[in-house]
This record gives structure tokens, sequence and C-alpha cells, in this order.
């Protein structure tokens, strides 16, 4: 069971959140993307009253990804520039600040949105020159390139996301064909997980817990499917297809490695699930009752889960509202 905590609503002030998703981090404040009613777009944040603007049209020209919020309140987001371009920011102690853009070696930055870790590091995807594609860390003094396509990589999918030790996790395709979600930490990268005998699909979005921990949703070369966490070299399945569930989208996994899958119940509609039973481990799904009104589309993604478990949720009602809301795990 779980209490909701409404952060912010598309009426008088807003006037549309998607296509982003939302952040929280363990003080339960959560940062989300949205339209101006007035025009522009921003990033704000909130935890259940006043809701603040981070960064508006006052600084950027657009925003265009999510926010990700870490520990320390810092704020990051991909962006266009005010005079032309496109750019990483990074916001702490509310001062706006641009680590990477399209003025230097990059091309395009993203796609999708960054994340960041308490000590400020920001994980992107970005292009260089000469159709170059890249997954790069950066902390407001310097850039390091974490992987590229002009190594073993054809093709980087979804976001990296990075835990506060600056261990990178990231779906690839390797030239070869296979594809795979991989580790970078300590000068090295490693496998996490790759198709060939065991796996058939992984899904774009891998999770990662503080410990190192990954959580990823895929399907098996036996025709089973599941969500899957990989400790180190061993790789055990807590959701599969052979039980209340059929398909499987995504994993997210909190800081201290307890996993919301998202998946579609067998003759249900897609969904969070905090565990096997799609009833009673039931976040929220498409279909719900919320708020008075019904639920048709959600979206989540492994920056959308905290520590404790609480999860940011965009949400639109039948009627067409919006909302960024909060779902508090029950005691």
């Amino acid at each position: 069971m779980v209490s909701w905590t409404v952060i912010a609503a598309t009426g008088e002030r807003f006037s549309d959140f998607a296509p982003y998703v939302a952040s929280v981090n363990d003080a339960g404040t959560v940062a989300f993307q949205a339209a101006l009613r007035g025009g522009g777009t921003g990033v704000f944040t909130g935890s259940g009253g006043p809701v603040a603007e981070v960064a508006g049209p006052a600084h950027v020209a657009a925003v265009t990804s999510h926010p990700d919020l870490n520990n320390a309140g810092g704020t990051s987001f991909y962006g266009k520039l005010v005079n032309g371009g496109q750019g990483v920011f990074l916001v702490r102690d509310g001062r706006l600040q641009t680590i990477a853009d399209t003025r230097g070696p990059f091309t395009s930055i993203g796609p999708l949105g960054p994340t960041m870790n308490d000590a400020g590091v920001v994980a992107f995807r970005a292009d260089r020159p000469a159709g170059v594609s890249g997954i790069f860390v950066a902390d407001g003094a310097a850039v390091d390139t974490v992987a590229e396509t002009d190594g073993r990589w054809s093709r980087f999918h979804g976001l990296p996301v990075i835990n506060g030790v600056g261990t990178v996790v990231f779906g690839a395709d390797r030239k070869d064909g296979v594809q795979g979600i991989y580790a970078a930490g300590e000068g090295s990268i490693r496998a996490v997980a790759e198709t060939g005998d065991v796996f058939e699909t992984l899904a774009l979005f891998p999770s990662l817990a503080e410990d190192g921990t990954v959580a990823f949703a895929a399907t098996l070369r036996d025709g089973g499917a599941g969500i899957f966490i990989a400790d180190g070299d061993r790789i055990s399945r807590v959701l599969g297809n052979d039980g209340a569930f059929e398909t499987f989208r995504g994993a997210l996994i909190s800081g201290a490695g307890a996993v919301v899958g998202i998946a579609t119940p067998r003759g249900g509609r897609l969904g969070l699930f905090a565990g096997p039973d799609p009833q009673a481990d039931r976040t929220l799904a498409q279909g719900d009752p919320l708020l008075g009104s019904t639920v048709t589309e959600l979206a989540a993604n492994p920056i959308s889960i905290n520590s404790g478990g609480h999860v940011a949720i965009r949400v639109r009602l039948a009627g067409g509202r919006q909302l960024i809301a909060r779902a508090d795990p029950g005691t």
C-alpha cells in the first residue's frame, strides 16, 4: 500500500509535464520539467508544498530532458542555450553552470537525459563530430569519456546511470551484434549482462543501486522474461513471466536495493509493482483510480526512485489533467 503526495498539477501555472519523467532524492524532494502557461519551459522542485523554480525561460531557451536531483540539492538537465546550441546544465547552490555544450567538442547533446551523484558528477550522452556517439561524465571542471562508438560499441541505448562511487552503467550494442549492459569504473568496463546463451533481449533502462547492484528487464532465449538483478558476477530473477506477470518494460532499484518493476500483469495493464503480487505489491497502473479520476498514462525511469523506495511518477488522468506525484511506501 502507498500514500500519495501531489507535487504539481497542470492548470493555472503549468500546461504540460510530458514527455519527461520526474526524479526524487532521499529527502523526498521531487524535480520535474514543465511547460509554463505563460510560455517557455523550466525545471522545478517540490515536496508537497510550494513549487520552486530551479531554471526557467530567463536562464535557458528550453529544457529538453528530465532533471535529476541529488541529495545535496544539485540538479542536472539538458537544454537549449539562450544564444543557440544545446547543453548539459548543472545547478548547485542556486548557480546555473553549463558543463558541456555544442559550442565545444560536441555536435549534439542527449538523447533522453542525464543522471548525477551526490558529488555533482553528471553522466550524459552526446555526439562528437564525424558521427561518434559517446557516454561522458562531467563535474563542472572537466569532461571525461566513458565509452564511444569509435571503440567496440556501435550504438548506445537509454540513459547512463551513475552512483556515489562514480560507477556508470549503460546499455549498448557491440559491433559484433551483441547487445549488453555494461558497468564502467576504476578505469575499466565490465559486462553486467549480454545477449547470447541466456538473454535474447535487454530492456533499454538498467537501474543502479549505491552498492553497485544493477536491475534490468530482459527476455530469455528459452522464451521466458522477467526483472533481473546483477550483483557482481551473480544474476538472479526477481520477477518472471512464469507467474502473475506477462511482460516487463524496465526496473527501478532504490539506493537500498529494493526493486520496482515496470510490468504488465496477466490480463492487466502496464504499471509499477514492488513485488510478485499485482494487487498487494501494486504501486500504480493504467486504469487505476487516483484522486477522483482514472490513470490513463504513467511514466518513471531509474532516476524516479530514492533510497527509501519513494517513487516520483508523471501521471495523466482521464480528461487530460497531468500530475507529478510521489508514491510514499506504507510502513
